[in-house]
């Protein structure tokens, strides 16, 4: 009776702690999506000084993040996005607009990817 008190206890644990990951992992990607959407806008106005605050705060914002994201995901996946986040920074610099754009969006996909990866769903337990 106690060893199945205990594995029960353990199962719910575990259970909540998954749902806590998984509503964390939302959190940060929704707020890592919404400052790439500012910085995607910000581009498309031409607004290069306002882009490369954005991107700039975007990086610090993910700096805090990735370490935490490294948890959930692949390095690679990581590491791409801050490869592409320091390009966009640099054809922010030299108004670049096309290349940061396709940087944006390079970003855009990798964190959706993030999400998309971690969610919780039949094909990801199998």
């Amino acid at each position: 009776m106690k060893s199945t008190i205990v594995s029960f206890s353990i199962f719910i644990l575990m259970l909540f702690s998954i749902i806590f990951s998984i509503k964390y992992l939302n959190t940060v990607c929704m707020k890592l999506q919404n400052l790439n959407t500012k910085i995607e806008q910000t581009l498309q106005s031409n607004n290069w000084e306002e882009s490369y605050r954005n991107s700039e705060h975007f990086m610090s914002e993910w700096k805090k993040y990735s370490s935490k994201l490294s948890i959930f995901s692949n390095y690679n996946e990581i590491e791409d996005i801050n490869n592409e986040l320091w390009k966009l920074i640099h054809h922010i610099t030299y108004k670049n607009k096309e290349e940061a754009l396709i940087s944006v969006d390079i970003i855009k996909n990798s964190i959706y990817s993030i999400l998309h990866m971690q969610q919780l769903n039949i094909e990801n337990l199998f």
